[in-house]
């Protein structure tokens, strides 16, 4: 299969079975083949690349010679980097603020999605028809690879109800999905998103009601519920409970386990490529190099040796032609490894040192302790016009403190106090009207370790 064909379910189903149990050498052959089809559609068809390769070789003998891009670089150049004449930042801007259409399709052929400020740039993303195919069928077939035949047949005799808890804030990736799969079937319940915006106890009354077969979400999500399923508020039996966008640590994933007694499915991905990894049975994460190239690489973009941790990485997605990534970074640091896995499966292993928000608990004016997850939080503030990067940090039971840092030329001032009250009217909605904000002098800062601006944390007890 190269990479121009327009790729049906099927065809995508027949080509990543194929590698499942194949050789290195097969997928590295997959690669060959699809990269070269893939520069020369961004050449043809986006001015952006054909400006930045114009010096390079026609024919392009190593993914070296090829120079790296940012998403604040792509943003930036957004209409000449797109495909399709007529995408534009303008009309894409203008149907992702529009709520009512979340799932829908931009121009009625392509899937849009949003990404935080987490590094300092929002970013917009688009799927074609074949790359959202791709990346579903990856999840389908990859994703799944932890569950028996038994638990499938649990999940049908549960009603294949499928709960999404995510921030339904924006046009974010996990509230796009859902709400497109709910809309193609509107009339059978099999998907629905719930909001980490609401408060806990309306969404464990919801969940409740919904009763899923699966459900997914966030780490931090799911450990909060964890415990509400513990103390016997929430009652629901999932089969398989699937995460991704944050980090799952080994003391989270036994209380899952033992709390919902379900399996749980994690994955490594993002906005730009969903389905970058997939967990085997060993608990190791899988690249699947055969559509996506993974290169970690140091401050300097040369290439880290298996067994070191990164820098960064850069990704190339083989999947998509409208909005091509080619060697695009990503400022997760992570550890490739040469070794096979005990899976027996032929993809490379990668350790992903991830985000490390901290889930904050407060306590109402009549002491009731609140849990505040980080995902809610770092969406709110987001969403708000000028900012650039923040640090929400609990110095205290009652007391928030923000690093703010705005885009430049933006009044810092009324940044400030648009945030402030975002926080505020977020905060009594969960019922803590008795909050101190409090603005720092103080920019957002790095975590030591490893590297990234860690949005959301506990000072106080530490």
């Amino acid at each position: 299969m190269t990479y121009m064909e327009n790729i049906s379910p099927l065809k995508a189903v027949m080509d990543i079975w194929k590698v499942k149990r194949g050789k290195p050498e097969d997928i590295l052959s997959r690669q060959q083949s699809r990269l070269p089809d893939l520069i020369s559609f961004a050449r043809s068809n986006s001015q952006y690349y054909a400006q930045k390769y114009s010096l390079l070789p026609e024919r392009i003998s190593s993914l070296q010679q090829i120079p790296p891009v940012t998403k604040s670089e792509l943003m930036a150049n957004f209409n000449d980097w797109v495909t399709d004449p007529e995408v534009s930042i303008e009309s894409v801007k203008e149907f992702v603020s529009d709520m009512s259409l979340v799932g829908q399709l931009y121009l009625e052929r392509y899937m849009v999605s949003t990404t935080s400020g987490s590094t300092g740039v929002p970013g917009i993303f688009i799927q074609d028809k074949s790359s959202d195919t791709i990346m579903k069928t990856l999840m389908a077939i990859r994703g799944t690879t932890k569950l028996i035949w038994s638990d499938i047949l649990k999940v049908a005799a549960k009603g294949g109800r499928n709960a999404a808890v995510c921030s339904t804030a924006g046009h974010f990736t996990a509230f796009s999905t859902a709400e497109r799969l709910r809309l193609k079937n509107p009339s059978n319940g099999k998907i629905r998103a719930f909001s980490i915006q609401s408060p806990l106890s309306t969404l464990v009354k919801e969940l409740n009601e919904y009763q899923p077969a699966l459900i997914g979400g966030y780490a931090t999500a799911m450990e909060i519920l964890a415990e509400e399923q513990k103390a016997g508020r929430l009652n629901i039996q999932p089969v398989a409970i699937l995460l991704g966008g944050e980090k799952l640590y080994p003391n989270v994933r036994a209380k899952l386990e033992s709390f919902f007694q379900a399996r749980v499915l994690d994955l490594y991905g993002g906005t730009e490529a969903t389905a970058m990894t997939f967990e085997c049975e060993e608990g190791q994460f899988h690249v699947n190099t055969d559509w996506i190239i993974f290169e970690p690489v140091d401050e300097f973009y040369q290439p880290v040796p298996p067994g070191k941790q990164s820098h960064s990485v850069l990704i190339t997605n083989l999947a998509n032609r409208i909005q091509p990534l080619i060697r695009y970074e990503l400022t997760d640091r992570v550890t490739m490894f040469s070794e096979p896995c005990k899976c027996g499966r032929p993809f490379p292993v990668v350790q992903v040192e991830g985000r490390t928000d901290d889930i904050l608990k407060f306590s109402t004016p009549n002491c009731q302790i609140i849990h505040i997850l980080p995902m809610a939080l770092k969406t709110i503030v987001e969403e708000i016009p000028g900012v650039r990067r923040f640090q929400l940090i609990q110095t205290a039971p009652d007391k928030l403190t923000v690093r703010l840092e705005v885009d430049e030329g933006n009044p810092r001032d009324q940044i400030w106090e648009n945030v402030r009250e975002a926080l505020l009217d977020y905060f009594a909605t969960q019922g803590l009207t008795n909050l101190s904000i409090e603005k720092s002098e103080e920019l957002p800062q790095r975590h030591l370790k490893s590297g990234k601006y860690q949005h959301v944390l506990i000072d106080y007890l530490k």
